[in-house]
């Protein structure tokens, strides 16, 4: 066997390493090295899930390439084509990241999950995503699109399933920690401990981040504590953790674009805070069964509130102290309990059909979700956080006190029928039941209190993806992949509700239906010291009526506004060149350039409301989507030598509307208008010293390019909100 042939097949048996290790072995005649991959792309199974034929890929997170310390996700998803990161969020406690032309508002178009399990408020009925972990203690991103994700629900953005780090090494005891200092306060420390011992293994970690923020009065503290124990017998394992979560945000409220060019960090808001108390436990079970059969189960439970105060009053009222009360005038509070209950089986079965093997997966979902909301109570005129509220005229505490339940049980199934050598087919089935019901009290109903309503829905979706294998050999391999599946999205209880006191709710709001689609080519190619790892797809997404917001008589009304398509191309390429400079080393050299973009075109194709179809002025068709950039273009270089590495990344995102109307200029509010083209550029280094310490220095933001990126009428404040400018940061992480 010749010498490439041997360095190829060294390197594809680490294609699906998640982490290879910086090292060098010498043979009589030939080096083999392995290198660190941070993304790979599962070509059948993942785990016990079919991916044959889907667009899933496995982003795998290492300090070395992202900024960790303010959960950077636009690094994070660097080669992840199709991604939309908004970058209104500075802190990282929230990911708001959408794909294709969606919604980026808290990820709400993605099933989000930790550890496999939902962190979402209400998964069906309120999917926000409140909460996220901190990157430090990520140890990999699973992004599913398309077909891949109708085996975890309806949802139309796919899943992202976050996978915790859950150990630090082999031995009964080690300990690992990341400890960061950077622009505005920043202050960020992670420590976390693990070992195995037997069968019985342990992790868990303590983590705490606080700053001061890039505009005035928007000061943050965070803290996190997470803890597993697993049990391991010969074919299973059973696992136990709890995670805590905690911060308390001061936002600083949005600007008028004119102010965004004097003074990005100004504020106008000075009292008002958010707050996120947020608690999950989880029991998670699995074993492998003779013949191949596999099963997996958990047991999940959420408790977590969202607490906010503050001054809402549109932008050019400001926010003075009233004389006559001695005090600022009242603020406004607003409470979320949520309690989420859920359970999932699934299993995975190989089995033998004529001379190929093939692949039965199903499970079956059941989710019981409570939310209390309280809104629009009389705060006191304080300035700190202070959730202390007055009774109205009425002796009510809130103008809105209602229960909103939603009880989910769902199942899926799905085959992959292997078709002689190359070609394989996919068609999976899920059926779900929701039943939804709101109660409670509302000052703006007539007669004070809401029937119980409730809607139940049967829904039954398909889907179908294939896989036929161009070339599949050592060096070399391409497979083309195509898929289609149904997709839909329930109103959601926020969408019922008007969310600023000047906006309308349309009495008949109906869900989301439509589907999406897409074709694709992906493969390596490794000639010599050279590997070449490449995806391009082009996507079709029909997203029938859509719920969206449009300015009537000069007041926000939300309605369905009509049918979207979305349309486009996503590509990522990535070259990886070992020792180009150090040829003969026994250490791995390695340089890589990478691109991941997307072409998009997003936009209304039917537009019928019969509510307001007869103003030409309201007409949609033809219109782009919402916080939809036509282009998401990311680029970068990668180099790592020994001890020694750099990283230098760019974002682009091209223009974008805020409204369905598609309005350029931005209105007295600023809470509409377009939002600019962005680019930003990330630059770090770093050096390692004993493989036990590693100091890190990064500027992120380098040019210091500031643009409006959001534009709200409710939280943070209403107004035009903005990116963070630049930053610099110092990382020092041990590890023992």
């Amino acid at each position: 066997m010749g010498r490439r042939a041997i360095f190829s097949l060294c390197l594809l048996s680490l294609m699906f390493t998640p982490f290879a290790q910086d090292s060098a072995r010498q043979t009589a005649d030939v080096i083999i090295r392995t290198y660190y991959q941070s993304k790979i792309l599962p070509d059948s199974i993942y785990q016990m899930n079919i991916v044959s034929g889907k667009k899933m890929e496995v982003v795998l997170l290492s300090q070395r390439n992202v900024d960790a310390s303010s959960n950077a996700y636009r690094q994070a998803f660097r080669k992840s084509p199709g991604i939309f990161v908004s970058e209104h969020d500075p802190s990282g406690l929230q990911t708001s990241i959408s794909t294709r032309g969606l919604s980026a508002n808290r990820s709400w178009e993605f099933n989000m999950r930790q550890n496999g399990y939902d962190i979402a408020a209400d998964p069906s009925g309120y999917p926000e995503a409140y909460f996220s972990p901190t990157l430090d203690a990520v140890s990999s991103v699973e992004v599913y699109r398309g077909s891949s994700a109708l085996q975890y629900g309806t949802q139309f953005g796919g899943l992202i399933n976050y996978q915790l780090k859950d150990n630090t090494g082999e031995k009964p005891f080690s300990c690992e920690g990341s400890h960061t200092s950077g622009s505005f306060g920043l202050v960020n420390s992670f420590n976390a401990i693990g070992g195995k011992q037997g069968k019985w293994s342990y992790y868990g970690y303590v983590h705490h981040r606080q700053a001061e923020g890039f505009k005035a009065n928007s000061r943050y503290f965070t803290k996190n504590y997470f803890a597993k124990i697993s049990y391991a017998w010969k074919n299973g394992k059973i696992s136990g953790e709890y995670h805590h979560s905690y911060y308390l945000n001061q936002q600083a409220g949005g600007l008028h674009d004119s102010l965004v060019l004097e003074n990005p960090r100004a504020s106008y808001r000075h009292r008002n805070w958010f707050e996120l108390p947020w608690k999950m436990a989880s029991v998670q079970v699995q074993h492998t069964f003779k013949k191949g059969l596999k099963i997996q189960g958990n047991i999940n439970y959420l408790h977590g509130e969202r607490n906010s105060v503050g001054y809402m009053k549109p932008i050019f009222i400001a926010d003075t102290f009233n004389l006559s009360l001695n005090s600022y005038n009242p603020r406004e509070i607003d409470i979320d309990v949520y309690n989420t209950f859920s359970s999932e089986i699934r299993f995975n079965k190989g089995y033998a059909f004529g001379k190929n093997n093939q692949v039965l997966t199903g499970g079956i979902r059941y989710c019981l979700s409570d939310i209390h909301r309280l809104q629009k109570g009389i705060g006191t005129g304080n300035a700190a956080f202070d959730l202390s509220v007055s009774p109205d005229n009425n002796g009510n505490y809130f103008q809105r006190d209602l229960d909103l339940q939603t009880q989910n049980v769902a199942a899926f199934v799905e085959n992959l029928f292997q078709i002689g050598k190359r070609l394989s087919l996919v068609p999976g089935y899920r059926i779900e039941s929701i039943q939804a019901s709101m109660s409670g009290r509302s000052n703006s109903i007539p007669g004070g209190y809401l029937t119980e309503q409730q809607k139940d829905r049967i829904l039954m979706l398909g889907g179908v993806s294939a896989k036929y294998t161009l070339a599949k050999k050592a060096n070399y391999s391409s497979t083309v992949y195509v898929n289609g599946n149904q997709n839909y999205r329930p109103v959601m209880y926020s969408e019922l509700l008007p969310s600023a006191t000047t906006e309308t709710v349309d009495a008949n709001l109906s869900d989301v239906t439509g589907y999406s689609s897409e074709v694709g080519i992906k493969g390596h190619l490794i000639k010599r010291n050279v590997l070449i790892f490449y995806d391009l797809n082009a996507f079709y997404i029909r997203y029938n009526n859509k719920i969206g917001t449009l300015q009537v008589n000069g007041n926000p009304y939300k309605t369905n506004l009509g049918d979207l398509a979305s349309k486009g191309f996503e590509f990522y390429s990535e070259i990886i060149l070992l020792n180009p400079f150090f040829v003969n080393d026994a250490k791995t050299e390695e340089l890589s350039f990478y691109v991941s973009g997307t072409l998009l075109d997003a936009r209304y194709v039917r537009w019928d409301n019969p509510s307001i179809a007869g103003n030409e002025l309201t007409s949609i068709i033809g219109k782009r989507a919402e916080y939809a950039p036509n282009q998401i273009l990311r680029g970068g270089l990668e180099y790592r030598f020994k001890t020694f590495g750099f990283n230098y990344q760019m974002q682009y995102s091209g223009t974008c509307f805020s409204d369905a109307a598609n309005t350029k200029e931005p209105n007295s509010t600023a809470t509409i208008g377009l939002i600019p083209a962005l680019a930003i550029h990330d630059f770090s280094i770093y050096k390692t010293w004993f493989d036990a310490f590693q100091c890190k220095i990064g500027v992120n933001n380098v040019f210091n390019e500031i643009s409006v990126v959001r534009r709200t009428g409710g939280y943070p404040g209403p107004g035009a909100l903005t990116n963070q400018g630049r930053s610099l940061y110092a990382t020092l992480s041990i590890k023992f």
